[in-house]
């Protein structure tokens, strides 16, 4: 037996042998030993500082800063302090899970109360204080704290001023800050750090996805479909240590997919996603793919159903609801668009998707301004339009009361010079538009031109995704020849139409159209198009329209107006337009237009004669809320045998304030 008076030495020669066992284990860099061997030292003798000390530097190797603090060991003010920046770096990590992995506001918490410990240090540092090799560490892991709680102002600010200060900045650093500089809409110096890291480890998963959204957001679309292409095609489709399939290759793939749809190549998109859902039928990322393309492709209620399958797979992501809240808007289901949007804003109010849709509600909730305005000038005041005319058509829309409703102003205004004498057509009105979800109906009342009183209303159904049936009736319509209203002539208007839209590339049309004029004239017409888009990329579309129409008057003297007894035309119109360039929500286009047709007036023997005309239009989306198109052109066509030239030009404007 051991005697009560050995036992001190009993237990200290136990320490001894435990700490040469950690010593050991120490100069073989194997930390988990080292830890568990100095513990199990400190059970049997609480007061060894040697295997405190060496139990703290395990835990820190291991990236146990909490349990290292929390042994007290015996430090020196440097110790300390690297121990009190690998906690603040161990915070900031823990955050950034939280931001990954929860929803809703508290997915910051852990990242706010991290940062909240560094607020003096970077307030000194900004203030010109030159810090220590371990401020320097603390600030940098500062910057991606500020990255991943979306302060980028704030992230950037400090990454700008290690700069500027010629100071050393990490490349985990420079990644994360990339993401700020894109938040900011910097695409370019984001690219530029996303390129550095990417030089320096090809495998990085998060810096290759940034790279490609910068070059997406930088219009390079072409090079952003090449890079994630390269870097989908690295990956293994199989993970190597268990064989189940490889979450970053999917995810890349479906970027890969994404990338197809910003650059208008919706049909290659749709094809790559229909091969994707079938290989993963449940994966979130190519559910949403699938409802952005529907949107993209002109389906918004197919659109709809899939967002709420992801929603429901996926209830706490404030993306999909504000996806769900702008598509329900644009279908004008009102309040199951607002409780979508109160759910995003609960969720996540700072989220981009959230931002966007809340901005599209903004701009729903405005007056609306439209102008649609022409000129023409023709070969003189024997011609059908005259020596030269105008016309300017304006309405002016109310917010909306009641959610369904909204109060429109509407001003017609035309006028045309027939050698020396001047005819013109005014009509304003006031009138009710209701919107609720498949329907759209307006009616006015109107007056003007020392004429009576006129009422209008217009109706548009769309059963589905493809079909829309409009009609509308004008008691005075304003599409009347001005010849006409110069001989103190009106007429009333009827319309019906059907389009069937297929998708973004293809639309047939069909209307039908029929006027009782006050001098016993009946004009009847029908019309049909075909517009087909052949090749759309990111920077150009090429696109035509085939058309035909007919009309049929009874009157057969005693009027001034053009108006053949019975008279029909085919015509094909090959448009090219180019996206000259884009930035976020301004850009510019131009287009180009050329018409190639026949027309036949069916009496008097007249000859058949060809149509021709030539557009060029400009386009500018000016911010979200502003839109402006102008065109000029020249037009050739046969009159009652003669053939006509008239230069003509076109005004667009839709403004929401």
């Amino acid at each position: 037996m051991i005697s009560r008076t050995c036992i001190p030495l009993f237990f200290l020669l136990l320490a001894t042998q435990g700490m040469a066992a950690a010593s050991e284990a120490e100069e073989s860099g194997d930390w988990a030993i080292v830890l568990g061997t100095s513990l199990k030292t400190l059970e049997q003798a609480p007061n060894n500082q040697e295997a405190r000390k060496s139990a703290w530097r395990a835990a820190m190797h291991l990236g146990l800063f909490d349990q290292a603090a929390a042994l007290n060991a015996p430090l020196d003010a440097k110790e300390q302090r690297a121990m009190e920046g690998d906690q603040i770096a161990l915070a900031i990590r823990h955050g950034t899970i939280d931001r990954n992995t929860l929803r809703g506001p508290e997915r910051f918490f852990r990242l706010n109360s991290a940062l909240t410990v560094t607020n003096a240090l970077a307030a000194d540092f900004l203030a010109g204080q030159t810090p220590d090799a371990e401020d320097l560490r603390r600030l940098t892991d500062r910057i991606s704290g500020l990255a991943a709680s979306r302060r980028a102002a704030e992230a950037v600010a400090l990454y700008e001023a290690f700069i500027a200060r010629g100071l050393p900045v990490p490349l985990w650093t420079k990644r994360d800050v990339a993401g700020s500089y894109l938040e900011l809409r910097k695409p370019r110096h984001s690219a530029s750090l996303y390129q550095e890291v990417v030089a320096a480890n090809p495998d990085d998963f998060d810096a290759n996805l940034g790279l490609f959204y910068a070059l997406v957001e930088m219009e390079e679309l072409d090079a952003a479909s090449a890079h994630i292409d390269a870097f989908a095609a690295r990956l293994p489709e199989r993970r190597n240590r268990d064989g189940k399939y490889n979450g970053e290759r999917l995810s890349s793939d479906i970027t890969a997919d994404q990338a197809r749809l910003y650059s208008d190549r919706l049909q290659e998109a749709q094809e790559l996603n229909r091969a994707r859902r079938s290989s993963a039928p449940y994966n979130s990322e190519a559910r949403q793919t699938s409802a952005s393309l529907a949107l993209a492709r002109g389906w918004p209620n197919l659109g709809e159903q899939l967002l709420r399958r992801v929603e429901g797979a996926d209830p706490k992501n404030p993306a999909i609801h504000a996806d769900l809240a702008e598509t329900r808007l644009s279908l004008q289901n009102w309040p199951a668009a607002q409780a979508s949007m109160v759910q995003a804003n609960a969720l996540d109010a700072e989220h981009g998707a959230v931002k966007r849709a809340n901005l599209t509600f903004d701009l729903h909730n405005r007056y609306e301004l439209s102008v649609e305005a022409g000129f023409g000038k023709g070969d003189g005041g024997a011609s059908y339009f005259g020596n030269s005319d105008w016309r300017v058509d304006t309405y002016l829309y109310s917010r909306p009361l009641a959610d369904n409703w909204r109060i429109f102003f509407h001003n017609y205004t035309t006028a045309a010079d027939f050698d020396g004498s001047k005819t013109d057509w005014i009509r304003s009105g006031l009138g009710v538009e209701w919107r609720w979800l498949n329907w759209r109906l307006s009616s006015e009342v109107n007056g003007g031109s020392n004429e009576s009183a006129g009422l209008a209303g217009t109706a548009r159904w769309k059963p589905d995704d493809y079909w829309t049936v409009s009609a509308s009736a004008e008691s005075r319509t304003n599409d009347i020849p001005l010849r006409a209203v110069r001989d103190g002539i009106t007429a009333s208007q009827t319309s019906v139409s059907v389009d069937w839209r297929a998708h973004e590339s293809r639309k047939l049309s069909v209307g039908t159209a029929f006027y009782d004029f006050s001098d016993g004239n009946q004009r009847s017409a029908i019309n049909a198009a075909w517009q087909e888009r052949w090749h759309s990329s990111p920077r150009w579309m090429f696109e035509t329209t085939l058309g035909a129409d007919a009309s049929h008057n009874t009157l057969e003297t005693g009027f001034s107006y053009f108006n053949p007894k019975n008279d029909h035309s085919v015509w094909l119109t090959p448009a090219i337009e180019h996206l000259g360039w884009r930035n976020y929500e301004y850009s510019f286009r131009h287009r180009l237009a050329l018409t190639m047709g026949r027309y036949w007036q069916m009496e008097n023997d007249l000859e058949p004669g060809n149509i021709s005309a030539i557009e060029y239009t400009q386009r500018w989306e000016l911010d979200r809320d502003l839109s402006l198109r102008y065109g000029i052109g020249r037009s050739l066509r046969p009159y009652d045998g003669v053939r006509e030239a008239r230069n003509f030009g076109s005004l667009s404007v839709l403004w929401r304030f």
